[in-house]
């Protein structure tokens, strides 16, 4: 494996170096009841730094409607200086439609003289080669995934896909990445949205209606109840990717005290990430730390650490990347 592009590790600010790919297609509700359902398709953009994602809904996969995307993406998030993308033909037309404003002489005069300067770089993928895309991948597969079986044959209206999708876009930018600080007082962590906003993103408090059946839930109900059951399946998939789950020939990960942790919790409304410090480990019989104390906003809980998920820091950092401890074989 190569080392990091330059990009993946420096920028100036959140989107200048970005990722784009699309996913679908999916189905649009009508604006007639006799009329066939209409197909429409997902563009991801995934901030190259920060790994934050935006979301839009595109009606097609022609040239001019991803730049109409485009534009409205950086009309919200600012003026990209590296685009990354496969060698779709939406994309090689958009990057060749781009390049000939840029250098027309008759556009030159009216587009600011930065921009005719410092173009956007557009940088393609080879063919075939779809792993040279694994961050916007894996966005991609983050957020597909669970939006098909939770929209099964379902078919939303344009605006009530845009909500939908919105919601989905935000509850990616609040997962959390490290803490903030190694104070013991401090119980904040980073999220993407701190990058775009300043803070980390909440949603709107809302009754749970996941359990009540579609057809007795009005429609607006019926998005929020989507976004639920998308949040309680993709929420405990991220929280599993920060448990290492070791082998038992290899040495525990090791849990300290003032460490900050994410508590999983089944029943956490969308947008919410409970987050306790260690103030107080046991250790059993043999040394491994199994149960541990916690303080939260709220009080102490002692919970198992099958419940907590560690947020990755440096000293713990340095233990996962050593050489691991190999099985002694043994013979039978």
């Amino acid at each position: 494996m190569a080392e990091l592009p330059a990009a993946r590790i420096t920028a100036a600010q959140p989107f200048s170096s970005t990722g784009v790919d699309y996913w679908g297609p999916i189905l649009l509700k009508p604006p007639h009841r006799r009329a066939a359902p209409t197909k429409a398709y997902v563009a991801v953009f995934v901030c190259f730094a920060t790994k934050a994602v935006h979301i839009e809904l595109v009606s097609d996969l022609s040239t001019a409607k991803f730049i109409e995307a485009l534009r409205r993406f950086v009309s919200r998030r600012g003026l990209c200086n590296e685009i990354y993308s496969d060698n779709g033909r939406n994309f090689v037309g958009a990057a060749n439609e781009l390049r000939q404003i840029v250098r027309s002489k008759d556009h030159q005069q009216t587009i600011a003289r930065d921009c005719a300067e410092n173009g956007n770089r557009w940088h393609f993928n080879p063919p075939r080669a779809s792993h040279f895309g694994g961050l916007w991948e894996a966005a991609i597969a983050s957020a597909q995934k669970h939006f098909v079986r939770v929209l099964g044959t379902h078919t939303l209206a344009y605006d009530s896909m845009e909500t939908l999708l919105a919601q989905i876009e935000c509850c990616l930018n609040s997962r959390p990445l490290v803490p903030l600080s190694d104070e013991s007082t401090d119980l904040e962590v980073l999220t993407p949205g701190h990058f775009l906003t300043g803070a980390a993103l909440k949603a709107v408090p809302d009754i749970d209606v996941t359990d009540i059946p579609f057809n007795r839930l009005r429609q607006w109900q019926q998005i929020q109840k989507m976004f639920q059951q998308l949040w309680k399946r993709w929420h405990l998939e991220y929280l599993s990717t920060l448990q290492s789950r070791s082998k038992w020939c290899n040495p525990p990960v090791p849990i300290r005290k003032n460490q900050l942790v994410v508590i999983k919790d089944e029943n956490s409304p969308p947008m919410s990430w409970p987050i306790g410090r260690i103030i107080e480990l046991h250790p059993g019989d043999d040394g491994t730390t199994r149960v541990v104390t916690l303080q939260t906003p709220t009080g102490r809980y002692t919970r198992p650490v099958s419940k907590i998920c560690l947020l990755p820091i440096s000293s713990a950092a340095e233990k996962l990347n050593s050489t691991p401890t190999h099985c002694k074989h043994v013979n039978m």
